[in-house]
């Protein structure tokens, strides 16, 4: 027999800003002429700044982030090495747009095809990848729309590298697939913050050095990362991460009118974030607070959230509701089971709710106990009934 139990806590503290409206109504006004942005804490998942944030839009050559995704999952799972070899087909070296310039039929490595990827957008590279990997382009796709089901994200992909008007993302699910793909593979970002990649094609006397399209690693304090696309029918977008204080941003920027425009908005964006936000511990605000176990050594087990850390802005004081639901749990419990939710609100409006978790692993009580609490158990129920 499971209920929940209440509590609403009202604290003193610098306003909270979560993934709502909210946000864009408390901070500095950010005025941008891309069709859609979105900036994103990493470390806490919140979303900073939102325009159009869920309207569809054409990905273009961020699709290429997906690709990489699946390919260093296979990697991670032990599917695949750095340095396995693919042979080149001649699909694959027809491919148009940004190319690594690969010739049919020579033998190039995974890694040297992930740098081809990230650094110069290689559409080669990708069809290469697709083909060595699964087989055909196709079968690959089929795995990147898998994988965005399984994060949940709104995305379709119709290939590898981006180049037809069908793929479909948003700016905000752009973001979390971000935020997702450097919380599996942190080292991926040694693939994208390369500044050029050197590729000796078997036809070439010299190796081809190509830079690397994202101009932000070259003037803006802390990028090293992530990925370029442009198509006439997306625009100009950008994907952009940096690192200043020891704290990680990304910011995207979909239908921007040029080159220059999609590096100014995103650097725009970045600013916005490192100048007006700060990261709060919300976990004093749980120091005292339990959930009620039965059955077990302890009637109660202390609570604690998976990510304590939240996003604020700077120097903005406000009241703040926070309510505590928990649920009676019966042991055994272990340390992280799920024991209620944490709801914050902000001027009566619920702009997060996070998972309550146990604190400590609560042990099977003696056998008098258990008994005891069963009789309370059939009492409560016999009582709710009636």
């Amino acid at each position: 027999m499971k209920y929940w139990s209440k509590a609403l806590i009202y604290c003193l503290l610098i306003l909270l800003v979560f993934p709502s409206m909210t946000l864009a109504q408390q901070a500095p006004a950010l005025e941008l002429g891309a069709k859609a942005a979105v900036l994103l804490d990493f470390q806490t998942g919140q979303i900073l700044y939102s325009k159009n944030g869920q309207q569809p839009h054409v990905p273009a050559s961020l699709a290429k982030i997906m690709t990489m995704y699946v390919t260093l999952d296979q990697i991670k799972a032990g599917q695949v090495s750095l340095d396995d070899t693919v042979v080149v087909s001649e699909r694959a070296w027809r491919m148009i747009g940004s190319r690594m310039f690969l010739e049919p039929g020579e033998v190039v490595t995974v890694e040297q095809l992930l740098l081809g990827i990230a650094v110069v957008s290689g559409n080669d590279a990708c069809v290469a990848l697709a083909e060595g990997l699964a087989g055909s382009e196709a079968a690959f796709v089929q795995l990147m729309n898998e994988k965005a089901r399984a994060l949940d994200l709104p995305m379709h992909f119709v290939d590898v590298h981006g180049l037809s008007g069908e793929n479909e993302v948003t700016a905000e699910s752009v973001a979390r697939l971000v935020h997702a793909y450097l919380m599996d593979h942190p080292d991926a970002i040694r693939f994208h913050r390369e500044p050029s990649f050197s590729y000796q094609p078997r036809s070439s006397r010299t190796p081809i050095v190509q830079h690397n399209r994202n101009g932000l690693l070259r003037t803006y304090e802390g990028a090293d990362g992530l990925k370029t696309g442009h198509l006439e029918v997306a625009g100009y977008n950008l994907v952009a991460t940096a690192v200043q204080n020891n704290r990680r941003l990304i910011a995207v920027v979909l239908g921007a009118e040029s080159e220059a425009k999609r590096e100014e908005e995103a650097a725009a964006l970045l600013t916005y974030g490192f100048r007006n936000f700060d990261l709060v511990n919300i976990a004093p605000l749980l120091h005292d607070k339990t959930a009620r176990v039965v059955k077990g050594k302890q009637a109660q087990v202390g609570l604690k959230v998976q990510e304590p850390i939240i996003a604020v802005p700077k120097g903005v004081g406000a009241t703040v509701s926070v309510g505590i639901q928990t649920k009676e749990v019966e042991a055994p419990v272990e340390e992280g089971t799920p024991v209620g939710v944490l709801s914050i609100y902000l001027q009566d409006e619920l702009v997060k709710q996070v998972p309550l978790l146990a604190v400590e692993e609560v042990e099977r009580g003696s056998w008098l106990k258990i008994m005891w609490d069963n009789l309370i158990m059939f009492f409560k129920d016999l009582i709710r009934r009636r």
